[in-house]
């Protein structure tokens, strides 16, 4: 036996077990819980500095509007280390399925080293080039300078911050998300009271205005990659680090970026297009009213999808482990169910946003009726297509899962890069429809996208995929 094929999971012949309804829906909910409750305190934070953004004393439009354009790229930081996170969780949750403890603690080391590596690589990278890359967002006024040192600031804290999400992937794999979601309550927690008070000078500390919510960010950050070093070198049920672990290992390295690779480009080339959508929206408006508007849309949106993606995670381990027990019908019904919680709980959100989107759109705002107005509509706009947005993340989530990335990729892709890019480009550049025409775009976009999501699961090739 070669070493490669000493490392491949054992798959112990097992009769599928139809479990009952009512367990299932237990372990979805005890793993989707944590996770949602993680996602609410990270929307908080999103809000809280959108908040500290739109009440500054001065420029607060133009400060809202640098903090929304920041948040697109450490959204895309995230993706960068997602072909790490996404090989992490799926091959993590087979190892756990097939009781192959040793392949899981051989892939959190990997992992943690891979995201360290890639975070210090990176934040130089954004460090030396801020200033061109603060230049390509085509943000008006005072924002770009805003956005600048937020990227410089920024910058240092990367490594922390790829370390601590790839160690999320691993936990979430072995089935701990409690542990992860514990973490990172914590450090948003930190993120919203160290943004305030360096905004505000609470306590003595110096009223540093926009540079406190970047510098909230970075120590929220620096803070919770070492606390999750250190929960890994503890070991949970989900995962350990065991530092032998971390000298490279390519035969390991290879399996997690064969299923990671397809989800980061997917990722990646995604990310370019939202950015295009950004940068059309930076340009449509001088006075960043728009850039503002559109922000505060995704931040209240925020509260439908933040149940989506618990669910999707959630739906991501279980499959991953039905499919290590070699049961697929369990696999199945499992997405499902987070479906019916997941996605109902978006739905009803969606008719929040339709029947009261104009309320939390003013409490944002700081009352700028001008703003105020596009972020209802905005809003009224994207609540009628929840369910095909829940079908996006959870089936897709579900997917992912199994390790079926690269069909996912193509599919997201192919919506991406023609409906909602190409799209908003012509509504908004070339008709100069505004930002309601915009989020029409869009959101005809995401349930389109949630439709061939949903086909690519009712297909079935996800079950025989091999990772």
């Amino acid at each position: 036996m070669t070493r490669a094929q000493s490392l491949e999971i054992p798959a112990p012949a097992q009769p599928p077990v139809t479990e009952p309804t009512g367990f299932l829906m237990r372990q979805l909910l005890a793993l989707a819980l944590p996770v949602l409750a993680e996602q609410v305190l990270s929307m908080l934070v999103g809000i809280n500095d959108t908040y500290l953004a739109n009440h500054l004393p001065r420029h607060a439009a133009d400060a809202g509007a640098a903090v929304g354009t920041v948040t697109y790229f450490i959204w895309f930081f995230g993706l960068l280390v997602s072909s790490i996170g996404a090989g992490s969780t799926a091959i993590i949750a087979r190892a756990k399925g097939a009781r192959h403890k040793s392949l899981a603690n051989k892939v959190t080391g990997q992992s943690v080293s891979a995201a360290a590596l890639t975070g210090v690589i990176v934040g130089l990278l954004m460090f030396i080039f801020a200033s061109p890359t603060a230049a390509a967002t085509r943000l008006q006024g005072l924002a770009r300078p805003m956005a600048l040192s937020y990227f410089q600031i920024l910058s240092w804290s990367l490594p922390f911050y790829m370390l601590m999400f790839v160690a999320n992937s691993c936990l979430r794999g072995g089935g701990d998300t409690v542990t992860p979601a514990a973490s990172m309550i914590f450090v948003n927690l930190l993120n919203m009271l160290a943004s305030f008070a360096l905004t505000r000078g609470w306590w003595g500390l110096p009223v540093l205005g926009f540079k406190g919510i970047a510098l909230g960010t970075a120590i929220a950050y620096v803070t919770g990659g070492v606390l999750q070093f250190v929960v890994l070198c503890i070991g949970t049920r989900g995962a350990k680090l065991y530092l032998h672990r971390l000298f490279p290992h390519w035969h390991t390295i290879k399996r997690l970026l064969r299923i990671g690779i397809p989800a980061a480009m997917e990722g990646i080339i995604a990310w370019f297009a939202n950015f295009a959508v950004i940068a059309v929206i930076n340009m449509m408006d001088s006075t960043n009213i728009s850039s503002a508007a559109h922000m505060n849309t995704i931040r209240l949106e925020s509260l439908s999808f933040m149940s989506g993606i618990a669910f999707a995670t959630a739906a991501a381990t279980m499959v991953g482990m039905s499919l290590g027990q070699k049961n697929p019908a369990r696999a199945q019904r499992c997405a499902y169910l987070a479906y019916a919680v997941g996605g109902g709980l978006m739905i009803f959100c969606g008719i929040l946003m339709i029947t009261l989107g104009r309320y939390p759109a003013r409490w944002l705002s700081a009352g700028n009726p001008r703003i105020v107005d596009l972020t209802t509509r905005c809003l009224f706009i994207t609540g009628f297509i929840q369910s095909g947005f829940a079908a996006n993340l959870i089936f897709g989530g579900a997917l992912r899962g199994a390790g079926d990335t690269l069909v996912v990729m193509i599919l997201n892709l192919s919506t991406q890069m023609t409906l909602r890019c190409m799209g908003v480009i012509v509504v908004g550049l070339w008709f100069h429809l505004g930002l309601p025409a915009v989020w029409m775009v869009l959101a005809g976009e995401l349930f389109i996208r949630g439709c061939l999501t949903f086909a690519r699961f009712l297909q079935g090739g996800w079950k025989q995929i091999q990772v």
